[in-house]
């Protein structure tokens, strides 16, 4: 398994020396194989490592179990750690769900250590790449979708992505770690364990190597995407005028870049890129004039040959 963390952290330039790592400690089988790799790792690369943990406080005593758990093991390897207790039932907003909460305040507490200048590194596998590739295909994904969990995004790194979960499970073995098994992952409530308890199993029916030909997939996706986003803000540049973007050059633009720049124009302004919306202003661009509504108070434009995004607050009279 250290192998496979190697060959991810140099392919990705996920790590250099020096580095503070803080790992995501929830006490499964992937986060205390993954705590275990980067201590045995880490005169090697150079780095300190640490650990959170977060309680969640959804689980009662189960939730409480793993705090302890999350404590013992790092008392026992010397580990500095910070836990962040999360009250998520208590946090939840209008129109949010439950995961979409602990996410929110997961993260937050994530920036945290973040703005102190550590790395975090999370527990994804290659069985989680795969299953998030098969969730976005399921929902209509492009490219980028295809790419799966970002190797590394901004101060967050993924260093078990080249390995597997029975990778994981059997370095925990082979170090006599015994680890904690969430509860929630065993139900078919949600949409991701129904994906990994019979859609994944399925496909190994087809391909027995289904989750390492996803990741090869992933990683040739993600190169591709990387490309194509780069290239796209490049000629984004090359389109730019005062106050939005040259319609005519982005019109003869390759459709894939087109997009792209469209996307990254919506997002800058604080719209959702839905294809629809996208497409809207594709439209637009391919007439060279015209107006339309995104979402309230937000418009995309092309006046004067020009395209761009804009907020308008306005009363209407009735007539």
């Amino acid at each position: 398994m250290e192998s496979k963390m190697l060959a991810a952290i140099e392919r990705y330039g996920m790590i250099v020396p020096g580095d503070r790592i803080t790992v995501g400690l929830s006490g499964g089988a992937d986060s205390c194989a993954l705590l275990l790799g980067l201590l045995a790792l880490r005169d090697r690369l150079g780095i300190t490592v640490s650990a959170c943990h977060i309680n969640h406080n959804l689980r009662g005593a189960e939730s409480d179990g793993d705090e302890m758990f999350v404590r013992e093991l790092c008392r026992s390897r010397e580990v500095p750690l910070e836990v962040f207790p999360i009250d998520v039932k208590g946090a939840v907003r209008k129109h949010e769900s439950l995961e979409e909460t602990a996410r929110r305040l997961r993260y937050g507490c994530f920036d945290r250590i973040t703005s102190g200048g550590a790395k975090i590194a999370t527990a994804h596998t290659a069985n989680d790449n795969a299953e998030t590739v098969l969730m976005n295909i399921i929902r209509g994904t492009g490219t980028k979708g295809l790419a799966g969990i970002p190797p590394v995004r901004g101060s967050f790194i993924r260093p078990l992505i080249f390995c597997t979960r029975e990778d994981t499970e059997e370095y925990c073995r082979e170090n006599g770690i015994q680890f904690v098994t969430d509860s929630s992952n065993l139900s078919d409530d949600y949409t991701r364990n129904r994906v990994r308890h019979k859609v994944l199993p399925l496909l190994a029916e087809f391909n027995p190597s289904v989750v390492a030909a996803m990741t090869r997939m992933s990683e040739a996706a993600g190169d591709d995407a990387e490309f194509l986003e780069k290239y796209s803000a490049e000629q984004a540049e090359k389109c730019a005028v005062a106050g939005g973007y040259d319609s005519r050059k982005l019109k003869e633009l390759p459709k894939a870049v087109k997009f792209r720049i469209i996307a990254a124009e919506l997002k800058k302004n604080g719209v959702e890129p839905s294809k629809l919306r996208i497409d809207q202003c594709a439209e637009l661009i391919e007439k060279g004039m015209g107006k339309v509504n995104l979402c309230k108070n937000k418009f995309a434009l092309v006046r004067k040959k020009v395209f761009f995004v804009k907020t308008e607050i306005q009363n209407y009279r009735r007539r």
